[in-house]
């Protein structure tokens, strides 16, 4: 089946979900805002990577078919924000999520940008997303066919490289007001059966779901990367943030698949 007709299955899942009855319209102080949001998002992601224990890498490796005798078996090295961003959101212990405990021990000033960010990503929301229309260095409009709706997701290099016709992605998605950002580990599906299937079996309850909330977002990163959807994602630091080096992760047992 070709890839924009599987889509067409996709863009009418849980289609009567409802959808936004007012389009978002970017403006250039929205764009500019998140530039800034992204960038504090990026400083706010180094310092909740550091607080992931091996359990979580494990677990979670398990959970999305990358851990291999102990061994996190990655494809590219953009992988490791897929996999910390499944750790931070989707790893819970006690009823929380590392994101919820950062919170809890580290609160932000009440008022800043950065107590802004911080909040959004207590709220943030995994989707899969379908593409609708593209606003030239805005971003994207988008309906989102695992929850329902329409949102218009703000990401400059996504308005730029992503062509026109529609594409599908899933990803964690962040709150700003009257749009969504991601949350820095976007997955592009680049077959829909996969996720058709697993979206499907969720659906009827016929898939054996990882144990805790973020089993629905786990299974649908399993299917994204079993699709091999790892060999097209590759990830560039904001224009608001200068470029650092790209480092190997610091946690133990991390391997690099060999082509």
């Amino acid at each position: 089946m070709d890839f924009a007709a599987s889509l067409e299955w996709l863009s009418v899942f849980r289609q009567n979900r409802g959808c936004m009855a007012t389009p978002f319209s970017p403006t250039r102080q929205g764009v500019e805002q998140y530039r800034r949001f992204r960038a504090l998002s990026v400083d706010l992601g180094e310092r909740l990577i550091k607080t992931i224990p091996r359990q979580a890498y494990n677990e979670v490796g398990d959970a999305i078919s990358i851990l291999h005798n102990g061994v996190l078996v990655l494809d590219s090295m953009d992988m490791t924000s897929v996999v910390a961003d499944c750790c931070l959101y989707d790893w819970f212990q006690d009823g929380k999520n590392l994101v919820q405990r950062y919170a809890e021990t580290h609160p932000a000033q009440p008022g800043t940008d950065e107590s802004c960010v911080l909040n959004a990503c207590l709220r943030a929301k995994y989707r899969v997303l379908v593409t609708q229309s593209i606003v030239r260095d805005a971003g994207i409009y988008c309906r989102d066919v695992l929850n329902g709706g329409e949102v218009f997701l703000m990401d400059v290099a996504f308005s730029r490289t992503l062509q026109f016709g529609r594409a599908a992605l899933a990803s964690r998605t962040i709150p700003l007001g009257e749009y969504w950002m991601t949350g820095g580990a976007a997955l592009p599906i680049n077959s829909a059966t996969g996720i058709r299937e697993a979206l499907s079996r969720i659906e009827t309850g016929r898939q054996e779901l990882p144990e805790g909330p973020g089993a629905v977002s786990l299974t649908i990163v399993r299917a994204c990367l079993a699709a091999g959807a790892a060999e097209y994602i590759a990830y560039e630091s904001p224009e608001a943030r200068a470029a650092k080096a790209r480092r190997q992760p610091g946690w133990p047992g991390f391997k690099r698949r060999r082509h």
